[in-house]
């Protein structure tokens, strides 16, 4: 196990992006049940990654009976926890990180804390706009981290960001290590990196992309972490990436560049100590429309596959087996 990564994908049509939320028919457990079955390995199961949305100490006891509801499908979570908050509630935010800690620390794979912290301007898609969002990040690691050992919970504890060419030049990372301390390297189980290459900050030749993708992952394992002192003992989860279809945008090219994307990070996975990768999305929130954000799927929105379906699933059982070898 230790040489494979572990594969997860966000199951549902929903997206959130610059003009608001995309999203079309409703979800189908049984499909996505049989998707996530097909697209795993032998003797091995999918995450799946979702997303719930804390604004306030009104929405907690919405949101934890949401998190239920995601446990009882009986899927494997790996769940995000987004700090919207407006008011800087960050002891109700504390709060409700433990209490998700101590109800689901055993039934999640992983605890996500804040979503995409140093995104601005999307406040639909990252948290990054919402007031002392680094400070939810900072305290929110510290107490699910003392919530699990307290409750010998299993899920690990992370963060996930979106990559930066120059973090050091940036707010985020300078800030974040201000107040992080060492005590937030020792906290987190994980490092995550939400990346799209050839999807934001410009279009990539398929020659390039392997170099895009080691810049990516390289300069936030070389540059990034160290800045908030976690080191290679730390590992990386790739814990989105994703390749919409539509205009200028074929099923068959959106087919070769994941396979590209996810034989680059396997092929990495030892030098930068990477463990998972995590595909957005299994299905399109809209196959009808026009918009890339309604297209990221490797599915049509009615379970058809697209060519990146079968594709990927040849691929991760090829790389499954070849990590034994």
């Amino acid at each position: 196990m230790k040489n494979r990564l572990t594969i997860g994908v966000y199951p549902f049509g929903f997206a959130a992006g610059p003009d608001g939320i995309a999203s079309g028919r409703p979800d189908d457990l049984g499909r996505i049940r049989t998707a996530l079955e097909r697209l795993a390995p032998p003797h091995a199961t999918v995450l799946a990654r979702s997303y719930v949305i804390w604004v306030g100490p009104e929405a907690t006891a919405t949101v934890l009976a949401q998190i239920s509801a995601l446990v009882e499908t009986g899927l494997t979570w790996d769940l995000v926890l987004a700090y919207r908050n407006r008011t800087s509630d960050i002891e109700s935010w504390c709060e409700f990180v433990a209490e998700v800690v101590r109800r689901y620390g055993t039934a999640l794979a992983a605890v996500q804390i804040t979503g995409e912290p140093n995104l601005i301007g999307i406040p639909d898609a990252g948290d990054g706009t919402f007031p002392r969002v680094i400070e939810a990040l900072v305290r929110g690691v510290a107490v699910a981290a003392e919530t699990k050992r307290t409750v010998s919970a299993t899920a690990a504890i992370g963060f996930a960001v979106v990559p930066e060419q120059s973090p050091l030049d940036g707010r985020f990372w300078p800030a974040l290590a201000a107040i992080a301390g060492p005590e937030f390297a020792a906290n987190v189980d994980y490092a995550g990196l939400d990346m799209y290459p050839d999807v934001f900050g410009g279009r990539i030749e398929l020659k390039d992309l392997d170099r895009a993708v080691d810049a990516m992952l390289g300069t936030f394992r070389d540059i990034a972490l160290p800045l908030v002192g976690i080191g290679r003992t730390t590992p990386i989860r790739v814990c989105e990436t994703g390749w919409p279809t539509g205009e200028g945008r074929s099923e068959e090219q959106q087919a070769e560049v994941l396979d590209r994307v996810l034989r680059r990070v396997h092929g990495r996975r030892h030098d930068l100590n990477i463990t998972h990768w995590e595909l957005f999305a299994l299905r399109d929130a809209d196959s009808t429309r026009t918009d890339p954000f309604h297209l990221f799927g490797i599915m049509r929105d009615d379970y058809a596959p697209k060519p990146a379906f079968d594709r990927l699933r040849r691929t991760i059982a090829e790389l499954w087996d070849d990590a034994e070898k």
